[in-house]
């Protein structure tokens, strides 16, 4: 059977990388038409469709081209933002296709694969809801239309009564209904969705098995209430599971839990009696048949792990331990075996270890209930009768205020909730067997003792794990960051430094938490020994406010500063009292762990700054190890590289990392000359529309006989020297 599942791996890989879509090169914008998939995906800040192509016309020429297309379109400046499509339009639109995926950095999450789980082949961008236009609508009788428009109704309704303060958009309230209610979680705002993660309350509010799991609950009992028999109850909850996973559209966590349930449904009025191990194992089987993608999925992953230690754990526990009314015994086990399957997935995936959640869920997952019980009345009650509407609305607000009040109730206690460099694999083997021998019936006296302690032994060593291993080579990596720069700089032995954090500049996403964190988190760095701030422009320093929360700093370097500035003086607030400053100016020279750093650039201030520090006024870093140096040039450009390639300058290194993300204005020929790299680095963000690097840059390196390195194309690039030889390798 192993060997079936990757047969069909291999296949169902083969068939999407084959996909006529995902190779299709175009410059510029294209055309492309198909369907649509399901109903537009709601961010606060734009719509995501899911387009089923069928053709595509780029520079004129229409051809046929199937496969998936994810797109993004943000609001229009004026608030006419939403698009009202319905799964099954045929639109048109005109769109920037991207070239490849997303910050792929070594080890982390794929977003490659994450979007080949959901069928989508390839992803793009638009500047505008007008570029978008539905030229056939779906059919109008067909199910799936009359599910979609009752979606909507429901999306429009929940924005009407719970509405933003400036009217535009939905209300935190409102957001979190339609998460609970609709399965849609993309509007939910970022202090709400980082206090949720951290109370390990969030698996709560993103539609998941958890709410079939509430929904069963609800619905058994409304059928005991109204005496409706075993076979009745089970047949009209099998019809409701399908009707909701048809309502929040396929959702992956839904349909895992949908099939599970069916499953046990299926066994019991089939052969009256049915395990439950059969029935996981038939419910993955099927989806991994379907989608072997799903193996991948994060999601698949902890909801087959909290579901196994569920089953196998509470029983032996609870038959140990005194019955609490009102079955408080019970939610404490379900909410503390579910952690045991889940917690070191989480600690792996995401870098976070609460213990809040064990004590937190007695409470949210009761609540969560009542307020899915009334969400569901509400929504029909205040589409025929909106009058009375009203008080309602105003219990729900309520019950989702206390919820709120409850997830902070512990935020006092910072011990409960934090961060974890991620787990070795040596370890999460040994904590998955250890458990695993608990249940093993015993050969010697004291075995399961003996098992649950080293349980517990490992259980520690991913809170805290052993140091990392000091290593004799200089690394030096690009961080793929997006359209943006950060550099981690692993110096022999264990220090690090980290040059820049990269930002996207009006944008929410936080890359320091969502991208650079992760990735020095999964390289096992809890400290960062120097943290340096190239130039404050935001695609350089928003990350570091995020690494600076995360990570022990031990110093910070900069080159000019940028008083008045707020995201600069956000990152000095952030900074630890401890944490030294220093001003690094050209002529300076730092000798660590036997790298020499030489500062290029800017020169020493001879008074304070008249204006706000620019790319000229960027640092400019040569680090030399044995007979290798790497040039870092920050977003210098011809200016700056005029002033340090001056006569008798030392400017020779195996190693450049381009100015200014490769802009045509930096990289000359004349600084390349005086470079002479072997190698040159370049961070620019997939399908960003400043069209970097130029293609003058990337012609100018290939006359000097420098390979290019590019993160748009190539993901993280990592340079390795022992001081002798070097050695570049990428993350794709």
């Amino acid at each position: 059977m192993a060997a079936a599942g990757a047969a069909r791996l291999a296949l169902h890989d083969r068939d999407y990388r084959a996909n006529a879509l995902r190779d299709l090169r175009a410059e510029g914008y294209v055309d492309v038409t198909g369907r649509l998939a399901r109903s537009p995906g709601r961010e606060r800040d734009r719509d995501v469709l899911f387009i089923d192509v069928r053709s595509v016309d780029a520079g004129g020429e229409e051809r046929p081209v199937r496969g998936r297309l994810r797109l993004s379109v943000p609001f229009a400046r004026d608030g006419r933002g939403r698009l009202d499509l319905l799964p099954g339009d045929t639109v048109r639109a005109s769109v920037r296709l991207g070239t490849g995926g997303s910050f792929r950095n070594f080890g982390g999450f794929s977003y490659e694969r994450y979007l080949q789980g959901l069928g989508v082949h390839r992803r793009a961008s638009t500047k505008s809801p007008l570029l978008v236009a539905r030229i056939r609508p779906a059919p109008a009788g067909s199910p799936r239309t009359w599910i979609a428009r009752a979606r909507r109704g429901a999306q429009r309704l929940l924005e009407r009564r719970f509405p933003a303060p400036d009217g535009r958009d939905i209300s935190p309230v409102g957001a979190v209904l339609e998460a609970l209610l609709l399965g849609e979680d993309g509007r939910l705002d970022e202090a709400t969705v980082e206090n949720l993660q951290s109370t390990g309350l969030y698996h709560l509010f993103a539609i998941s098995g958890g709410h079939i799991a509430i929904l069963n609950v609800l619905l058994f009992s409304l059928f005991r209430l109204v005496r409706m028999s075993r076979r009745a109850s089970g047949l009209a909850l099998a019809a409701f599971l399908v009707f909701y996973t048809v309502l929040v559209e396929g959702s992956p966590s839904v349909l895992r839990a949908t099939l599970m349930t069916m499953a046990y449904l299926a066994g019991k009025h089939l052969w009256k009696d049915v395990h439950v191990l059969n029935t996981i194992a038939a419910s993955a089987f099927a989806l991994l048949l379907a989608n072997p993608s799903s193996l991948f999925d994060i999601g698949f992953r902890l909801t087959y792990a909290a579901t196994l230690t569920i089953i196998l754990f509470t029983p032996p526990l609870l038959r140990r331990l005194p019955r609490l009314p009102p079955k408080t015994t019970e939610l404490a086990l379900l909410s503390l075996t579910a952690g045991l399957g889940a917690a070191p997935i989480i600690a792996a995936s995401f870098n976070r270890v609460s213990l809040s959640s064990l004590v937190l869920n007695l409470a949210a997952i009761p609540l969560v209930g009542v307020v899915m019980a009334l969400g569901y009345v509400f929504l029909p009650f205040a589409a025929v009768f909106p009058s009375a509407a009203g008080p309602p609305a105003a219990v729900l607000a309520f019950l989702v205020g206390l919820f709120g009040r409850v997830s902070h109730s512990l935020d006092g206690l910072p011990f409960l909730s934090f961060r974890v460099a991620t787990p070795r694999p040596w370890v999460l083997a040994g904590y998955a067997l250890a458990l695993g021998l608990t249940l093993v019936r015993p050969r010697f006296r004291g075995q399961r003792a003996l098992a649950a302690a080293a349980a517990a032994g490992f259980a520690l060593l991913i809170v805290f794990p052993p140091p990392r291993p000091a290593s004799p080579d200089l690394r030096i990596t690009l961080v793929d960051v997006g359209q943006g720069e950060s550099i981690l700089v692993e110096l022999p032995g264990k220090r690090v430094l980290l040059v820049d954090g990269g930002g996207l500049a009006g944008s929410p996403f936080d890359v320091g938490e969502r991208v650079v964190s992760p990735f020095l988190w999964r390289k096992g760095i809890r400290t960062i020994d120097r943290l340096v701030l190239t130039h404050p422009h935001p695609d350089h320093l928003a990350g570091l406010l995020a690494v600076a929360r995360n990570f022990r700093v031990g110093e910070f370097w900069e080159g000019r500063p940028a008083p008045g500035e707020p995201l600069y003086e956000e990152l000095g607030r952030r900074l630890p009292r401890k944490a030294g400053r220093r001003r690094l100016a050209a002529g300076d020279r730092i000798v660590m762990d036997g790298v020499v750093l030489d500062v290029l650039h800017p020169p020493p201030a001879d008074g304070p700054a008249t204006a706000p520090p620019g790319n000229e006024d960027s640092l400019v870093l040569r680090l030399t190890y044995g007979q290798v140096s790497v040039l870092l040039a920050g977003d210098a450009g011809a200016s700056t590289e005029r002033n340090i390639a001056g006569p008798g300058a030392a400017l020779g290194s195996d190693v450049l990392k381009a100015g200014h993300h490769g802009s045509a204005g930096s990289t000359g020929a004349a600084f390349l000359e005086a470079v002479r790299p072997r190698f040159v680095l370049v961070s620019a963000g997939d399908g960003n529309t400043y069209g970097f690097p130029s293609a003058e840059v990337l012609a100018r390196c290939r006359e000097a006989g420098a390979r290019v390195f590019r993160t748009d194309l190539d993901g993280a690039v990592e340079v390795r020297t022992d001081g002798r030889r070097v050695w570049v390798r990428t993350s794709v």
